[in-house]
């Protein structure tokens, strides 16, 4: 049973920690993106997010990220900024007309909350995602 554990341990180590160190000193890691854990929008208005890496959710990685909604026609229905602290978000409503959400980060950046160190992404972080 401890060897599983190890294994486990070992291979998750290894798929979070290959961040790239490039010459000006500074953290780069291409393979981050978002990830939706749960989501309710159309019921209870929530959805919690991660930032994941090879489909593993990495809980010390933080980023400022706008949420857009959209209807079946492609209009947009709401439209919120977050600060990224907390990704488990409540909404002042619920949306049963949603049909698309779009989650975009403010910067080609996340930070480790832990270290305070930036790690570049490459291109702002982005996930679109159909509600059906």
């Amino acid at each position: 049973m401890n060897k599983f554990f190890f294994l486990i341990f070992l291979f998750s180590g290894s798929c979070l920690l290959s961040q790239t160190r490039l010459s000006d000193g500074s953290w780069e890691d291409k393979e981050l993106s978002f990830d939706i854990v749960n989501e309710g929008i159309k019921e209870d208005g929530f959805i919690e997010l991660c930032i994941s890496k090879n489909g593993f959710c990495v809980e010390n990685l933080t980023i400022g990220f706008t949420i857009v909604i959209f209807d079946k026609t492609g209009k947009e229905i709401w439209n919120s900024l977050w600060t990224g602290k907390d990704m488990e978000l409540k909404f002042e409503r619920s949306f049963p007309e949603a049909e698309e959400i779009l989650i975009e980060a403010g910067a080609s950046f996340v930070i480790n909350k832990t270290t305070g160190t930036r790690i570049g992404t490459g291109q702002p972080l982005k996930l679109v995602k159909n509600l059906n």
